[in-house]
């Protein structure tokens, strides 16, 4: 029940997520993950991690639980880090973009020792005659490679978690061992499960304005649109 707390808080449905740690706690009062995440949500952010602040430039393909887990030291600080910086849906959390990461600014890494002077190059060989002009060639693997994984981060910001999922299996089709597609496959997977939840609580409330109002075609016709969203995501694996 925590775990879901977790990927409802991932997506913004803070509502939600407060009714999941609710029930952990009732099954289990001293689960320390609900007791966190109920923290992260009551408690004013600044008052949790402090006033004092140093600005971070995300890179590309980091998440708040990532940035948390770096420098907050527990990954699951993710939503309070979120409300520090008035982010209301934390996976959409873009490369680049500036927040604010609580505590002093640790510093920086020393520069490496500059490098050997290169021998002396060897003396220029006769220029051979002009090769007939290649054939165009098709992106290199690299260049694929980097341009699905960026597509599939795209996709999950924009809650289209089923397309980057198909983004990220060409990336590992043609690198099995790109770690970071891995991860963010997982999460996109995580991100699938709770738009499901979403959808099915959706069609829950419809079927009962529908039990009282058998002539609103306005939500027989959006929940029509749910079950069809939800199967699509339950193909996704």
């Amino acid at each position: 029940m925590a775990n879901a707390a977790i990927d409802l808080l991932e997506v913004g449905n803070e509502e939600q997520a407060l009714t999941e740690i609710q029930r952990a706690l009732q099954t289990d009062p001293s689960n320390r993950l609900a007791q966190s995440l109920l923290k992260q949500i009551q408690t004013d952010p600044q008052q949790l991690l402090g006033r004092e602040s140093f600005v971070y430039r995300v890179e590309p393909g980091e998440s708040l639980s990532r940035i948390a887990g770096r420098f907050l030291r527990d990954v699951h600080l993710f939503y309070a880090l979120a409300r520090y910086n008035d982010i209301k849906v934390p996976r959409q959390l873009q490369g680049g973009q500036l927040i604010k990461v609580p505590g002093r600014q640790p510093p920086p890494s020393p520069a490496p020792a500059p490098a050997a002077p290169p021998p002396p190059a060897p003396a220029p060989a006769p220029a051979p005659p002009p090769a007939a002009r290649p054939e165009p060639r098709p992106p290199a693997p690299d260049a694929v490679i980097a341009q699905e994984y960026r597509r599939g981060l795209s996709l999950m910001a924009q809650q289209k978690p089923a397309e980057a999922i198909a983004a990220f299996d060409k990336v590992l089709e043609r690198d099995p061992g790109h770690a970071n597609a891995k991860l963010k496959r997982a999460q996109a997977l995580s991100q699938v499960a709770g738009l499901i939840r979403l959808l099915e609580n959706t069609i829950k409330r419809l079927d009962g304005q529908i039990a009282r109002e058998p002539d609103n075609a306005a939500a027989k016709a959006e929940r029509d649109k749910a079950i069809a969203d939800r199967n699509r995501l339950q193909q996704v694996k």
